[in-house]
């Protein structure tokens, strides 16, 4: 059986661009909280590894938080959800900020106030016509 030089070029070209495909597709997504913005100020605190294990904990926690902040509110529905997310973001922030300043040394404080600064910023949740544009989740 003979296979023309043209066929077996179109079936590597087709093999190939499938397989980058794949590739591509088995690449975890980053996700929407973790710009590369938060990254640098992120490793600029240079934290040990006890604070590594808090701001893990105490991150996790405040975004779980926002996250059902996020589902409590829509579902309720009602009027100015920006204002109430906002609002009930703010105090999950502000424990977030209050577990960390806590095992930070004066010298990591202002470098966690910019990169605080610029993570707030990231995950802002905004609403229009009642639905959240973005979910603070990767996928």
């Amino acid at each position: 059986m003979r296979i023309s030089l043209k066929a077996l070029l179109i079936g590597l070209s087709l093999l190939l661009t499938m397989a980058r495909a794949l590739a591509e597709s088995d690449l975890p997504q980053k996700p929407v909280w973790m710009s590369d913005d938060v990254v640098k100020n992120l490793v600029a605190l240079e934290l040990s590894e006890e604070q590594q294990v808090v701001f893990r904990q105490a991150l996790s926690t405040c975004l779980t938080d926002i996250q059902a902040n996020v589902h409590k509110i829509t579902k309720r529905g009602g009027f100015d959800l920006e204002r109430k997310l906002t609002r009930a973001n703010k105090k999950t922030w502000r424990a977030f900020e209050n577990t960390m300043l806590r095992v930070l040394n004066e010298d990591q404080k202002a470098g966690f106030e910019r990169y605080l600064a610029v993570q707030i910023s990231t995950i802002t949740i905004r609403l229009k016509d009642n639905v959240p544009l973005h979910s603070i989740r990767s996928n």
